[in-house]
């Protein structure tokens, strides 16, 4: 009976142990995730915008160079003589301009000479006319009283010839009053030619402004800063050799803020948090171990590590995790694989 109760109990306590352990929230958490990374950092491939040679390369492999500093220039020469021919046209287009200006200005000055020409020559005609009707009128009279023979024929041909030189007068006043108007149309057509000469030496300026700009872009091309601070890790061109756009010269990197990139599987993400503490070790650097802390998590699932190939559930996929690391002795290089651990104490936060 008592062996009975003893194989009762230990049943019992087997099962029970066996609820706890398979229970759900009664699953062993895992203390820690280990995975694989990359060593990464900020890096520049520094190519150039436009093709030449090659004139000087101010940095070498293993060198320190500071945001903005010169790393590369091209031969400028050809660049440079075209800037100045670019400078040239501009001067010409501007002195264009100011002659069409003053044409125009000279224009206007003419149409109020004429207007005031033809003022005057109006005047004058009027007060012709008005001699050359009394003297008409005059001349008829004296016309009446010779044919009656109560003036002499010398008095007749002085009323006559006063008469004619009022009507040479009044036809004068008349080519005046003509002229004067056909002055003010053509300063008028002068007006509108200057203004056109003008538009034209405009648009000839904005032509080689925008010329020079390009030049002068093109030029300033030919001298390349680098974006960040970091080390020349590759030399790929050396001084004399002709580049072309988009080809790399110098690749640099940012090796005071490296970084471990990971991804996890989506499985355990969600016991990482940003500011978790990561420890990283590398084989090439046995026996020492360095830190870090989770920077970015990313926001999207990425490529599948696990294919399920049980019917009705998903592929185990993967978020891209990267760690920024404290390398202050710059032991760990770019591109060198590390193991990861992110542990315990760092997934509770």
């Amino acid at each position: 009976m008592r062996k009975k109760t003893i194989i009762s109990v230990v049943i019992i306590l087997l099962a029970f142990t066996a609820f706890y352990i398979l229970r759900p929230g009664g699953e062993k958490k895992e203390v820690s995730i280990r995975t694989s990374g990359i060593v990464e950092g900020m890096e520049v491939n520094i190519s150039t915008r436009v093709p030449g040679r090659i004139a000087k390369i101010f940095c070498g492999e293993g060198d320190r160079v500071e945001k903005g500093r010169t790393v590369v220039r091209l031969e400028s020469v050809d660049l440079m003589s075209l800037v100045e021919q670019a400078k040239a046209g501009i001067e010409r287009a501007k002195a264009e301009v100011r002659v069409s200006e003053a044409s125009l200005e000279n224009s206007r000055a003419g149409i109020q000479d004429a207007e005031a020409g033809i003022i005057n020559a109006a005047a004058d005609l009027e007060r012709s006319r008005v001699l050359m009707e009394e003297a008409r009128k005059e001349m008829q009279r004296a016309n009446y009283l010779y044919g009656q023979e109560l003036i002499s024929k010398e008095s007749y041909d002085r009323s006559a010839a006063a008469y004619n030189a009022y009507a040479a007068e009044y036809k004068s006043s008349q080519a005046k009053l003509a002229s004067a108007r056909a002055k003010k149309a053509s300063a008028e057509a002068g007006i509108n030619l200057s203004a056109s000469r003008i538009d034209a030496a405009k648009g000839a300026l904005q032509e080689a402004e925008a010329n020079l700009s390009y030049h002068q872009a093109r030029l300033d091309d030919t001298v390349i800063t680098t974006p960040i601070s970091g080390t020349v890790v590759f030399r790929a061109l050396e001084e004399g050799e002709t580049v072309v756009p988009g080809v790399t010269v110098l690749t640099i990197v940012d090796m005071e803020n490296l970084y471990v990139r990971t991804d996890i599987e989506e499985t355990r993400i969600g016991a990482v948090a940003l500011n978790s503490r990561a420890v990283i070790t590398a084989e090439g650097v046995p026996g020492k171990e360095f830190y870090g802390r989770v920077s970015d998590i990313g926001r999207e699932a990425e490529f599948a590590t696990q294919r399920d190939v049980v019917r009705g559930r998903q592929d185990i996929r993967t978020f891209r995790v990267k760690i920024k690391l404290a390398n202050p002795e710059g032991i760990l290089k770019p591109g060198m694989t590390v193991d990861v651990e992110i542990p315990g104490e760092g997934l509770q936060k």
